[in-house]
């Protein structure tokens, strides 16, 4: 009898250790896939603040946003990030490329006054107002551009959506509140 109880209770033990020891440990989706150039971005705004903890939590908040963009799921790589030079907040565009060859662009950003043209918002969550903000161009369904990037015009304050054939009717900005 004795034997059964100190059994039940090392089982006890050790069942209970590695519950807590997978508790504590983070699961990230892409750490896998993240490449020797991803490793080398600044995710740091000239202001101190990050866009993320580390690049696999920034490539997991950017899954969805360019999914949606391409209409299906789409392994991509960031190439770039560039920061506008702000005392509070970030401005970051980040230049990224699918596998399959794609290469786009989308802008997060906290800052506020942000101007731009007509937008189709898309919140992650309920909440009415959110610190971080995206933007992403994503082709119309009139089929008229093959392509779309973000073009920031810091003169004005204001993001727009271009084709790559040069002109914006083809496609539509989107806006990403987190």
């Amino acid at each position: 009898m004795k034997r059964i109880t100190f059994l039940l209770n090392i089982s006890i033990i050790v069942i209970t250790v590695m519950v807590l020891g997978s508790c504590s440990q983070e699961e990230y989706l892409y750490e896998d896939e993240i490449t020797p150039n991803e490793k080398l971005l600044n995710l740091q705004a000239p202001s101190g603040e990050y866009l993320a903890e580390n690049i696999d939590a920034l490539k997991e908040r950017l899954a969805f946003i360019i999914e949606e963009g391409h209409e299906e799921s789409k392994d991509f790589e960031i190439v770039s990030i560039e920061y506008d030079t702000l005392s509070v907040g970030f401005f970051a565009e980040i230049e990224y490329k699918t596998k399959d060859g794609i290469e786009s662009n989308l802008i997060i950003t906290n800052k506020k006054g942000i101007s731009m043209p007509k937008v189709k918002t898309r919140r992650e969550d309920g909440s009415e107002e959110s610190e971080t903000v995206t933007y992403k161009c994503k082709k119309a369904a009139n089929n008229k551009c093959k392509a779309c990037r973000l073009v920031k015009y810091e003169n004005h304050n204001q993001v727009h959506c271009w084709c790559d054939n040069g002109n914006s009717e083809g496609c539509e900005l989107y806006k990403y509140t987190y």
